[in-house]
């Protein structure tokens, strides 16, 4: 949609923000492993685990009774959570599981991390992930093989497409959650812990840890301590949020260990007894997850954010089975009253608990219903398209979000009529581990079961049959429904998209820390100004201050350096974690000289491992006195992170700005920026703000700026917009001529002593050259004032050449090219050895001069 359209749209829509909140709100996903919708009384009162923070979420927000789970088991549903799409749109149909699988999420699908961090949010991910990845190896630097030695990972490197290149600012990940190897952590995509501290577990149990299955982890992996871990994490990210994000609104996804297999409950958690308190272990699990929703809870307290945080909670599929149907363990049905459990197609698979809380526990300060209960149709999808609503954000309908219709209407119980009324689940079918993937699909109240290959099983109403018992499938008055149930899951399945693209109807509240991040346009056509706009910063500190150099703070992020020249300063993380800024193209570091002389600043950007030759990134930056410059680093990324089409392999410069280098420079793995500076008069007074990131390479950017055709017929980007660039050979017929006849006379100009134009403006003399923008334009600014004469951007002669092949002609590379029959054909085809080329600078030369254009230029 055009952004004025969406203006428009907007004008006349209304804005729960106007009535409700002047800013963003806060969002996190409490997202449960295998708690199944029994299992709290606000559910089923038979409940015999008592849960006083998860039922005061109920008691404080909005239960949703009819919220399904994509698939039935794990790895599937949190594909679906993270990307709004169904299941068998990742890269396998059942959900990836191994951490060192192919990623599940397939280029160009966008995430959840990625939609909030656009919105300009604060992001983090902890806990179990089940999504695939990529480790190396040492012996060959590609990617380990199915099977592995693990002392051959090089854990120098980070853990790729995990959480960390999905979106997220600060990520604490267990890659297979504590339920197989490996037993370890990834702390913002890098092994949380030394290498050589990894062994091979053998299954057993180890005091109050367990290793369910034969894999290597951490030598101290502790199954019981991967809650309380969690939960100090996340407390310890709200800190850092307040700290150094307060204008910032955050967003986290929170995914327990619990209650998956192994039961390895703590003993205590925040001073409560965990172990025993619920009468069994898988119970005492449940209890432990709720404990950690109350120290979050309690925590957003004491920063002042609970009243304008949105908590969804939901379970990643149904509960566990607890024993056969009326013989559970301590007389507790985690699923009751449905039939099923876990990976069963049966409502006990997949129907799960769903509650939303937004405010701070009192009717005036809560921005959602108190104590409400909805009945609306929701799968766990569709968290992506209502977080998008939430946050102003429009879909791409070719890749966001494919089956994600929000429910945001029903947050703020507004009109009902754009809520789904169809949803499709996979679950696995048997008692064994099959994967037969049974399917359900859900018309109203209807559900219908059918085999993978959609052969019709069962039929329910359960408005009427919640428990399932009565199967319609029979009914001879029901044939026509089955068929046109048939043919409604048929037409899912065959789909690109299967939920329409929402208008949106709230309004984007303006960040008010526009230093720290800027939201990113997801508009059919981007600009340079954008793509150089800083959108965040790295918090940073001095460290290595020689003696004689005094460093003094000027503000949370700017330092005054004063010294005799020359001399090399550096500065760090604050936090002393790795900047990562594998998300971006550009890094820019803002610099003042405020000394009479020229100053000079050669930088580094260092990895961990620096070495002589590689694993560094350098830039420079020159500032006379009182000027502002960046020390710019247009860093070099490894080759095989590009993974963009293949029409693109062969050109140095990506359209995305992705460019790699022998020096392997790894932008996920910044742990130092050093600094040599000097000045012309031996002295340096200089400020220096926090490292800034530009060009956030975002999946929506990334598609727009490989879109082809890529050139346009002037031998432009078409996706990138700049101050003079062409538009027509109108533009250029008549420009092109009005520059060369000024340039003719521009030795019969009166000039300064120093070269500059008198009969032009005057401006202040200062002594010194500089830049000034005057009107619409730069200008080079004499020492006495007067600019000098331009006409503009200068060729350094008309022949640049840009290759032709066939391939792409055949992909459409170019947007127009000189038929044979034209006269400018032969500057589109001009012979270099065994290749063809087209020279843009003479064909525009050509159409703007026409046939005489060598002579005239």
């Amino acid at each position: 949609m055009r952004f004025v359209a969406l203006l428009l749209l907007l004008s006349a829509t209304p804005n729960v923000f106007a009535a409700t909140s002047h800013e963003k709100p806060n969002v996190i996903i409490f997202f449960m492993d295998d708690m199944g919708y029994g299992d709290c009384r606000a559910y089923n009162p038979e409940s015999k685990v008592t849960l006083p923070n998860i039922e005061s979420l109920c008691a404080n927000g909005i239960r949703f009774t009819d919220a399904h789970s994509p698939s039935a088991v794990c790895a599937p549903s949190r594909y679906s959570v993270m990307t709004g799409n169904y299941p068998w749109r990742g890269r396998l149909e059942n959900g990836t599981w191994m951490f060192h699988q192919r990623s599940q999420i397939l280029d160009g699908q966008t995430t959840l991390g990625q939609l909030m961090k656009h919105a300009g949010y604060h992001t983090a991910f902890l806990g179990k992930v089940h999504l695939g990845g990529t480790v190396y190896s040492k012996t060959t630097r590609k990617p380990v093989t199915w099977k592995f030695d693990f002392h051959d990972i090089d854990f120098s490197r980070k853990w790729k497409d995990g959480p960390s290149d999905l979106g997220f600012d600060f990520t604490y990940s267990l890659p297979q959650g504590i339920q197989g190897s490996p037993y370890i952590a990834f702390r913002n995509g890098m092994l949380d812990g030394a290498p050589e501290d990894l062994i091979e577990w053998e299954p057993g149990i180890y005091g109050s840890s367990e290793i369910p299955t034969k894999g290597f982890g951490f030598k101290h992996w502790n199954s019981s301590e991967a809650g309380p871990q969690l939960i100090s994490e996340a407390t310890a990210f709200i800190d850092r949020h307040v700290k150094d994000h307060v204008d910032t609104p955050f967003f986290m996804h929170y995914c327990t260990e619990s209650c998956h297999v192994p039961h390895t409950p703590p003993k205590t958690l925040a001073g409560k007894d965990i172990k025993g308190a619920a009468g069994d272990a898988h119970l005492d699990m449940i209890y432990e997850a709720d404990v950690q929703l109350g120290i979050l809870v309690d925590h957003l307290k004491t920063h002042g954010l609970l009243k304008n945080t949105l908590i969804l909670f939901a379970s990643d599929n149904g509960g566990l089975a607890r024993g056969k149907p009326g013989n559970h363990r301590l007389d507790h049905n985690s699923n009751a009253p449905l039939r099923g459990s876990k990976a069963t197609v049966w409502e006990g698979g997949h129907r799960v608990p769903l509650i939303a809380r937004w405010g701070d526990g009192t009717q005036p300060g809560s921005t959602i219903a108190q104590a409400v209960t909805s009945s609306a149709l929701v799968g766990l999808q569709d968290i992506f398209a209502t977080l998008a609503e939430l946050t102003g954000q429009t879909l791409d309908p070719k890749h966001d979000g494919l089956d994600s219709q929000s429910f945001l209407p029903a947050l703020l119980q507004q009109d009902s009529s754009r809520l789904r009324h169809e949803l499709l689940i996979q679950a696995n079918d048997g008692d064994g581990w099959g994967q037969k993937l049974a399917k359900a699909f859900r018309k109203n109240q209807w559900k219908l079961i059918t085999t993978k290959e959609k052969k019709p099983l069962h039929l329910f109403n359960l408005h009427e049959d919640l428990a399932e018992k009565h199967d319609l499938i029979e009914s001879g008055d029901q044939k026509h429904r089955v068929a046109m149930m048939l043919s409604g899951l048929a037409s899912i399945l065959d789909s690109e998209r299967s939920t329409p693209i929402f208008q949106t109807v709230h309004k984007p509240i303006p960040d008010h820390n526009t230093t720290e991040h800027r939201k990113v346009s997801l508009d059919r056509k981007t600009s340079s100004e954008e793509l150089f706009q800083p959108v965040c910063t790295f918090k940073m500190k001095p460290i290595n201050i020689p003696e004689d150099v005094r460093v003094e703070a000027r503000g949370p992020d700017t330092w005054r350096i004063q010294g005799k020249a020359p001399f090399t300063i550096s500065f760090t993380p604050k936090n002393n974690t790795p900047w990562n800024a594998s998300s971006y193209r550009l890094l820019g570091l803002p610099v003042c000289n405020k000394n009479p002389g020229v100053t000079t600043i050669s930088a580094r950007l260092n990895n961990s491992k620096p070495l002589g030759w590689g694993r560094h990134c350098v830039g420079s930056a020159v500032a006379l006195h009182d000027e502002h410059a960046t020390v710019g680093f247009v860093f070099p990324i490894t080759a095989p992170q590009y993974d963009g089409p293949d029409i693109f392999k062969d050109q140095l410069g990506k359209p995305n700005g992705h460019r790699h280098h022998w020096r392997q420079f790894f932008p996920a793995d910044i742990v130092s920026i050093v600094l040599d500076i000097d000045s012309s008069n031996d002295r340096v007074d200089l400020e220096i703000s926090d490292i800034f990131a530009a060009w956030e390479a975002t999946p929506q950017r990334d598609r727009l700026l490989h879109e082809l055709p890529y050139l346009d017929q002037f031998g432009q980007v078409r996706a990138v917009e700049w101050p003079g660039k062409l538009h027509s050979r109108e533009q250029l017929q008549k420009e092109l001529p009005e520059e060369l006849s000024k340039a003719a006379n521009g030795h019969t100009q009166n000039t300064s002593t120093y070269g500059g134009w008198k009969n032009g403006p005057h401006l202040e003399s200062t002594g010194r050259f500089r830049t000034e923008k005057v009107g619409s334009q730069w200008w080079l600014v004499d020492p006495e004032g007067y600019l000098f004469f331009s006409t503009g951007a200068c060729l350094a002669g008309t022949e640049a050449m840009t290759p032709v092949t066939a391939t792409r002609i055949k992909e459409h590379y170019f947007e127009r090219l000189p038929t044979k029959d034209a006269p400018s054909y032969w500057l589109s085809m001009l012979k270099r050895g065994d290749k063809n080329y087209v020279n843009f600078p003479a064909l525009n030369a050509f159409y703007g001069l026409g046939n005489r254009w060598q002579k005239r230029s």
